[in-house]
């Protein structure tokens, strides 16, 4: 198969993953936002769970939409430790991508908040019934 070949048809593949991707997690990987952001952790961009966590505290129950408009629109120096880079418009993402991928990230983040306040209850209740309260034996 030449090149020109094996470009067309991983263009048609990646144009098909697109058209019908159907979780916030496909559509992130498909459009190239892993390459920047991880779920938890950071690259050159604040992690998923870090951006959830911030545009809940600053926007409340309108952090999605501002989530959205962020992506759409793109922004720079919205987070504190990334004063230095910027994140590029998505803006050919439809309204429907746009509402997968902001519920995905939000409703990951809710899954580890939860995971995370279940690990800190049990260790520390554990500790407590034991008679060690926070200091430890």
């Amino acid at each position: 198969m030449s090149l020109i070949y094996k470009k067309l048809f991983f263009s048609a593949v990646l144009a098909t993953t697109v058209l019908f991707s159907s979780t916030g997690e496909e559509l992130t990987k498909v459009n190239g936002c892993m390459a920047c952001h991880n779920i938890m952790g950071t690259k050159e961009a604040p992690a998923f769970m870090g951006t959830a966590r911030k545009n809940i505290k600053w926007y409340g129950v309108d952090a999605q939409k501002m989530m959205i408009q962020s992506i759409k629109n793109g922004s720079k120096a919205k987070y504190r430790n990334f004063s230095n880079t910027q994140m590029p418009a998505y803006g050919h993402l439809s309204d429907s991508d746009l509402d997968i991928i902001t519920t995905w990230i939000l409703s990951e983040y809710e899954k580890n908040r939860g995971l995370n306040r279940t690990q800190r209850g049990n260790s520390q209740s554990q500790g407590t019934r034991r008679g060690q309260g926070m200091g430890g034996r």
